[in-house]
C-alpha cells in the first residue's frame, strides 16, 4: 500500500483462498486504514453568546445514518455528557444516583449444568464445571455463563444481575428535564470498581427523573444490585463544553461546541471524521481449512466505532464480559503475522483471536488510546448444548502457541474499564515476552481461567496499571472453571501444566 489514509466503508473478508497473502506498506511509507468517513459540515451559528460557541450543520446529504464517534483533526471529540470531562483522561465522574432500580432479569437459569465429572479434587473449591443457561444470562451471547448458575464460588459469589434503571433528579443531573433521553448512554462503575457498565436508556420519565434501561450491563460478568459512580452521555441538553458534540439522528444535524470565544467559527481546514466501522479485517477459516501464512506488516489502523453495546459473552469463569470482536478478527488461522503496525484511537478491541488459531505472532506493534483491550484470545470448548461452551477442550479449538512479542501499549480502556493489554480465556501454551504496557484502568495481563496451562509471561515491563479500578495488580488470573485438555501429558485430564511468570518488571 502506498502512503496515505484508506477509508473503509465495509469489512474486508479474507479466507483460505488468501493463504500466503502479505499486506504491507511500500518502502516504509506511512499507511493508515480508517473506519471513519470524512464529513464536510457547513456550520451555521446555533448558540454563540455568553459562554457558548455552538454551531450546527445538516448532514442529511453526507450518506451517514449515525455518528457513534467523532474525530476532530484526528482526536476524539467528546459526545455531550454530564459531568463534563475528557474520557481519554479517565472516567471523570463522582455522581451517585438517588436510587438504582431492581433487576428485571430472571433470578434462576433455565438450565443448570453441573456434572459429577470431570472432578478436580485437588482443592475444596472449584471442583466441578458449572454453567447457567438462559435466565439471568439471556442478554449474553451465547446466553450462558458461569455467573448465571446457582453454584458460583469465590469473591462474594452470587448469580448475575444488574439494575434495570436509575433515579437521578436535578440535584444529580441539574440540566434536566431532558426533551428526549431515549438513546442516551449511562456509563457506570460496578460497585468495587471491578468493571464499568454501559446502559442504553429506553425510557425517560421527566416528572420522576427515572431512567429505564433497554439494554446493557453485560460488559462485566459479575453483576450487582446497584451501580456506583456514573455519567450520562448522548443528551442534547448536556452540550455545554468545548469539544463536545451531539448528533440528532432524527433531524440528521450535528452540533459542535468549538473551543474558542463566542462567535468564532471553526476553521475551514478542520478535518471531521465520523467513525462507523467496527471490524476492518475479518480473517476467517476453519480448523480443517485454516487461513495460513497471512502477513500484515507496517500498516496502521485507527478510528473504529465503539462495541461496548454489542453483544458480550462470559468467556469462562473469570470476571470478564467480552465482545467477540476486534478491528482485526482472526478465527481458524495458522501462522498469521501482525508486525510493526500502529493501532490508534480504536473504540473497541484492537485484535481478537477467536476459536482455532495456531502460531500467530503479534510483534513490534504500538497500541494507543484504545477503547477496550489491545489483544484478546478466546477459545471454544464443548460438552454442553451451548455452542462453544463446556468442559471439553480436547479438540484444540482454541488459540494456542500464540506469540505476543515486543509490543508497546499505553492509554487503554478509554471506554470499557474491565480491559487489558493482553487477555486470554480458554487458551494455552502462549508466549508473552518483552512487551511494555502502562496507563490502563485494570490489570495489564489477564488470564480469565486456568485452561491447559503452559503459557510463559516473561521479560515484560508493566506499570501504572489498575489506575481506575479496585483491587488487582499488573497481572491477574482466575481458575474457577474445570476444563479437560491433553496439554499436561497427552491424556484428557483436568490438571494443567504450570504457567510461568518470570523476569518481569511490574
Amino acid at each position: 500500500l502506498r502512503q496515505g489514509t484508506f477509508y473503509l466503508t465495509d469489512t474486508i473478508k479474507f479466507g483460505s483462498q488468501d493463504n500466503g497473502l502479505t499486506i504491507m506498506n511500500y518502502k516504509n511509507e506511512e499507511v493508515w486504514i480508517s473506519g471513519a468517513k470524512v464529513i464536510t459540515p457547513k456550520w451555521t451559528s446555533w448558540r454563540t453568546s455568553g459562554q457558548d460557541n455552538i454551531y450546527v450543520a445538516d448532514l442529511s446529504s453526507e450518506g451517514i445514518k449515525n455518528i457513534p464517534g467523532l474525530r476532530v483533526n484526528g482526536k476524539r471529540g467528546i459526545r455531550a455528557r454530564y459531568p463534563n470531562a475528557d474520557p481519554e483522561l479517565g472516567f471523570g465522574s463522582s455522581l451517585s444516583a438517588k436510587k438504582w432500580l431492581p433487576s428485571t432479569l430472571p433470578s434462576t437459569p433455565d438450565q443448570e449444568i453441573y456434572p459429577d465429572k470431570p472432578l478436580r479434587d485437588s482443592a475444596n473449591m472449584f471442583q466441578h464445571y458449572q454453567l447457567g443457561v438462559g435466565g439471568p444470562c439471556k442478554n449474553f451471547d451465547p446466553p450462558a455463563g458461569y455467573w448465571c448458575g446457582s453454584k458460583t464460588q469465590g469473591g462474594g459469589a452470587f448469580t448475575y444481575r444488574v439494575p434495570s434503571g436509575m433515579i437521578a433528579d436535578k440535584s444529580v443531573l441539574p440540566n434536566q428535564p431532558y426533551k428526549n433521553a431515549t438513546g442516551a448512554i449511562v456509563q457506570a462503575w460496578r460497585p468495587g470498581h471491578w468493571a464499568s457498565w454501559m446502559f442504553e436508556v429506553g425510557k425517560y420519565d421527566a416528572d420522576t427523573s427515572t431512567f429505564t434501561f433497554s439494554k446493557g450491563g453485560f460488559q462485566g460478568a459479575r453483576g450487582n444490585d446497584n451501580g456506583d459512580e456514573f455519567y450520562i452521555e448522548n443528551v442534547m441538553e448536556e452540550l455545554d463544553s468545548p469539544n463536545e458534540w451531539y448528533f440528532d439522528q432524527q433531524t440528521m444535524k450535528l452540533y459542535f461546541f468549538y473551543n474558542a470565544s463566542s462567535g468564532t467559527m471553526p476553521p475551514e481546514d478542520t478535518v471531521y471524521e465520523a467513525v462507523g466501522l467496527k471490524t476492518f479485517f475479518d480473517i476467517e477459516g476453519t480448523q480443517d481449512a485454516p487461513v495460513k501464512n497471512m502477513k500484515i506488516m507496517g500498516v496502521n489502523f485507527r478510528d473504529s466505532a465503539y462495541t461496548y453495546m454489542d453483544p458480550h459473552g462470559m468467556p469462562s469463569g473469570g470476571d470478564w464480559g467480552l465482545e467477540r470482536m476486534g478491528v482485526l478478527f482472526l478465527e481458524g488461522t495458522e501462522e498469521v503475522l501482525v508486525d510493526s503496525c500502529v493501532f490508534e484511537r480504536l473504540d473497541g478491541n484492537a485484535i481478537m483471536l477467536s476459536g482455532y488459531n495456531r502460531n500467530t505472532t503479534i510483534q513490534r506493534n504500538e497500541f494507543v488510546w484504545i477503547g477496550s483491550t489491545a489483544i484478546a484470545l478466546w477459545g471454544d470448548t464443548k460438552g454442553t448444548n451451548v455452542t462453544g461452551m463446556g468442559w471439553d477442550g480436547t479438540d484444540g479449538n482454541q488459540p494456542r502457541f500464540i506469540r505476543i512479542l515486543y509490543n508497546f501499549a499505553h492509554e487503554l480502556g478509554i471506554w470499557e474499564k474491565q480491559s487489558s493489554f493482553y487477555f486470554q480465556a480458554k487458551s494455552c501454551q502462549n508466549l508473552i515476552r518483552g512487551n511494555i504496557f502502562f496507563n490502563g484502568p485494570r490489570a495489564g495481563i489477564n488470564f480469565n481461567d486456568g485452561f491447559g496451562g503452559g503459557s510463559n509471561v516473561t521479560e515484560n515491563l508493566l506499570f501504572n496499571t489498575c489506575r481506575e479500578s479496585g483491587e488487582h495488580g499488573p497481572f491477574n488470573s482466575w481458575d474457577r472453571q474445570v476444563y479437560i485438555t491433553k496439554v499436561l501429558d497427552g491424556t484428557p485430564r483436568p490438571d494443567k501444566l504450570y504457567d510461568y511468570i518470570s523476569y518481569n518488571f511490574m
